[in-house]
């Protein structure tokens, strides 16, 4: 099996299966020029994702699947964005949202209003616009103060994510 190995200023010298790494064409908003990224999980059951860049190891972004936190979030993409990453039909993606975190996690917010979506089977991903009204870069994560915080999640069949080992970190 193929790898890549890269420097992270968060997680150190990270190795990843080559089938793991995606393609963002036109990068991340704000960040055009960075193309390379893989999906890293420090535990194997957190909800919390890392969206790393490959080229530069300061640039990772907290990801999470809408859906744990906003089980009736809806998406709406454009035709355009999905021709740019090649998707035909809803069951070839995954979707992520960016995550604030704050130093009181139950300030964090998610941005629902600019999705990451990832084209499974060609690795290849695109941040764009959720045409579906009502959300906006800021929501808060947990709806209210005193509902539970999710800690956990199983990815077992996820193509998406690497899970890093103990050594690594």
């Amino acid at each position: 099996m193929a790898t890549t190995t890269f420097e992270s200023t968060r997680f150190g010298t990270v190795e990843i299966p080559d089938e793991t790494l995606l393609r963002f064409p036109a990068g991340m908003i704000g960040f055009p020029e960075l193309e390379r990224y893989s999906i890293l999980k420090q535990r194997e059951d957190s909800v919390f994702l890392w969206l790393h860049s490959i080229d530069e190891p300061s640039l990772a972004f907290p990801i999470v699947l809408p859906w744990v936190f906003y089980w009736d979030y809806e998406v709406k993409l454009s035709d355009e964005d999905m021709a740019a990453i090649n998707v035909e039909r809803a069951d070839q993606i995954s979707i992520y949202c960016v995550v604030n975190v704050t130093q009181n996690v139950r300030e964090a917010t998610i941005n629902l209003f600019s999705p990451i979506v990832v084209n499974n089977a060609e690795r290849l991903g695109r941040q764009v616009i959720n045409l579906a009204e009502g959300y906006s870069t800021r929501n808060k994560l947990f709806k209210s103060e005193d509902g539970p915080t999710p800690v956990s999640m199983r990815e077992d069949e996820s193509q998406n994510v690497t899970v890093l080992a103990s050594e690594t970190r």
